[in-house]
């Protein structure tokens, strides 16, 4: 019933005018607080969508694809300068041929859609750049994938980091051999090793800190051997339950919110803080001079006999 409600709403004259309003209202509530940097997604579900309505797992894919572009859109226009998508684990290898090679195709075109029929790269002056094991893919799509990651490389003012093929492990194992082939060639000294060299030598190489947000849809609450290392201090894992086909535009204009208020009551609570601080310790340093340095003032009568 409610589907059916749904779209009947959907379908009424001037309803997108009035959504554009709306999310156009949404956007300017965000940007007077705290925006995150860094937004990673776990896009989980499409297949568990295809199979509740009956569709072709195909179709699962591909509304998956479209509710990217939601998304991406909605973190854009908010200010979100990095976004990062788990498009492809390593272990989705594990899978029948014809999804791997579906999800593939679907990958690459919507990546292509966006940054040349579409024009949205340009537009919204998108990086596209992939991050992952890149040995693991087919060469004819990895050709396509580098003149995609050629055409955008002028825009920095966002990024769309895709993990494709990737896993945690790979990442760090990654990072590992370069640190070591750089100490065999003399480029690296091994006191010079720390966590900064460490994460210069990601998949990411230094050009995205870690991640303010994780979101994980359909409800699943585990990881899946990503981000393990960027998911760290106060980074925030959401794990809703909504799949990922119907995570679009609201459902993420909701988690930055609540990301916000939260980033905002922490700031708050830091500088109420700081001012505690200042009233315990500094005003005596600052307003207050030691004994014996102020003279009493003089005697004086009242009354005069």
């Amino acid at each position: 019933m409610y589907p059916f409600i749904w779209s009947l709403v959907t379908n009424l004259p001037g309803y997108l005018y009035v959504d554009g309003l709306v999310k156009d209202f949404l956007i300017n509530v965000l940007k007077t607080g705290p925006i995150p940097s860094h937004l990673s997604f776990v896009m989980d579900g499409n297949r568990t969508f295809a199979k509740k309505n009956g569709l072709p797992l195909k179709e699962g894919h591909r509304r998956g694809a479209d509710a990217l572009m939601e998304v991406l859109k909605c973190c854009i226009e908010v200010g979100v300068k990095n976004m990062t998508v788990y498009a492809f684990s390593i272990e989705n290898f594990n899978r029948s041929q014809a999804e791997i090679d579906t999800i593939f195709d679907l990958l690459l075109s919507k990546l292509v859609y966006i940054s040349e029929d579409n024009q949205f790269c340009d537009v919204q002056k998108l990086r596209i750049k992939i991050i992952g094991n890149r040995s693991l893919i087919p060469e004819k799509i990895l050709e396509d994938i580098v003149t995609l990651e050629e055409k955008t490389a002028g825009y920095r003012e966002h990024t769309l980091f895709v993990a494709f093929p990737y896993t945690s492990r790979d990442d760090i194992t990654h990072s590992i051999r370069q640190i070591v082939g750089k100490v065999k060639d003399g480029q690296l000294d091994k006191d010079q090793i720390d966590q900064q060299e460490i994460e210069r030598n990601f998949y990411y190489e230094g050009e995205a800190g870690k991640v303010d947000i994780l979101v994980r849809t359909s409800g699943h609450t585990r990881l899946s051997d990503y981000m393990l290392w960027q998911c760290h201090m106060d980074s925030v894992i959401e794990l809703p339950t909504t799949l990922w086909p119907s995570f679009r535009f609201y459902s993420t204009w909701w988690t930055i919110f609540k990301w916000s208020y939260y980033k905002t009551l922490l700031i708050e609570d830091a500088e109420q803080m700081q001012i505690k601080k200042l009233s315990t310790e500094d005003i005596n340093k600052r307003y207050r001079k030691p004994v014996g340095q102020f003279t009493h003032p003089p005697y004086v009568s009242v009354t005069r006999e």
